[in-house]
């Protein structure tokens, strides 16, 4: 196992397969900002299967339990199934998860189930199809995600949502959103709006608390709160009494939990950043197309995870200063 200099574990690895995404949200990926023209890492310079392979050995050996798939938006990354495939096969034991906009996942799925992935975790942040059409850009069909979240609840058994609150934008969208998804094998996960990047125009006005959300949806029914699986879990899970799903919610601007944070981040271009904050990444592209080894990759990760005293969030004061975007940090 590697610890960093506060006691963390690593634990969690997040793998951006790709930095494109076929959205333009509000909060991420502003179209302003990202038009079609925009560079984002092509061909050569995305890491192959067999090199995210090798980061995940290295990982592995020093205590990694989990992986997510995210991006941009991976279910445009070519062949995606296949490095799960992989991976579950190489290393049985480990968790493998996705997080996807859900655009492309249900003509996906069978795949993706063959692949033996664990999980799917699908962002959805408004039910009303004009603003949802106006949060995520491009002018995409809400029925279209939908039918994709009810397909991947009927593959997988249990699915996760992520919605992401602005105040003024789609906080209205609370009670519908609980009330719509208050099934069984629905983990509805509200998340405080963050000032990941630059380009989204963050502000702390726009923030909705997550014990603002959860006064609003005591009056919907009795919640009871769930104890974490393990203690770097970010989202505090609370369960209706009914039995009938949860909602949980990612509190990082209010409540930070940097103290248990066990994640390292891999982005496209196969830099490793330590904190989803991070203002610059580490370069294991080039040691890995130099032809390291397991035993030269782990040293470098031992080192990297070592070193890390990362805690943005307790930390956070104006929100200014150089911070890599959402897309490229994977999420």
């Amino acid at each position: 196992m590697a610890y960093d200099l506060l006691g963390r574990p690593l634990r969690d690895l997040r793998i951006s397969v790709t930095d494109n995404c076929n959205f333009r949200c509000t909060y991420c990926m502003p179209a302003e900002a990202f038009p079609a023209d925009f560079p984002f890492v092509k061909g050569s310079q995305l890491l192959t299967f067999d090199e995210i392979g090798r980061v995940v050995e290295a990982a592995v050996s020093l205590g990694l339990k989990k992986v997510k798939l995210t991006g941009g938006e991976p279910l445009m990354r070519s062949l995606l199934p296949e490095l799960i495939l992989e991976l579950k096969t190489r290393f049985p034991s480990l968790e493998v998860g996705l997080i996807t906009n859900g655009l492309h996942l249900k003509a996906l799925l069978h795949r993706l189930v063959a692949a033996r992935l664990d999980s799917v975790t699908i962002s959805i942040d408004s039910l009303d199809p004009d603003q949802f059409s106006e949060l995520t850009g491009n002018g995409h069909r809400l029925e279209t995600i939908v039918e994709a979240i009810e397909a991947a609840h009927q593959a997988f058994g249990a699915v996760k949502l992520n919605t992401v609150l602005l105040k003024g934008k789609n906080d209205d969208q609370i009670e519908p959103l609980a009330r719509f998804f208050r099934r069984p094998g629905f983990r509805l996960r509200f998340i405080e709006f963050m000032d990941v990047g630059t380009l989204n125009r963050w502000s702390r006005e726009q923030v909705v608390t997550g014990d603002e959300v959860l006064a609003r949806l005591r009056a919907l029914g009795t919640l009871t709160p769930v104890a974490k699986h393990h203690p770097g879990e970010t989202s505090e899970r609370w369960a209706w009494a009914d039995g009938q799903g949860e909602v949980g919610f990612i509190n990082s601007i209010s409540r930070p939990f940097c103290g248990d944070c066990s994640r390292v981040r891999l982005g496209a271009d196969g830099r490793l950043y330590t904190c989803l904050f991070s203002a610059v990444g580490h370069d294991l592209r080039t040691p890995l197309r130099a032809g390291a080894d397991l035993g030269e990759m782990t040293a470098l990760l031992r080192t990297l995870w070592t070193g890390r005293s990362d805690r943005y969030s307790e930390l956070r004061t104006d929100g200014s200063g150089k911070r890599i975007e959402m897309f490229a940090v994977g999420g």
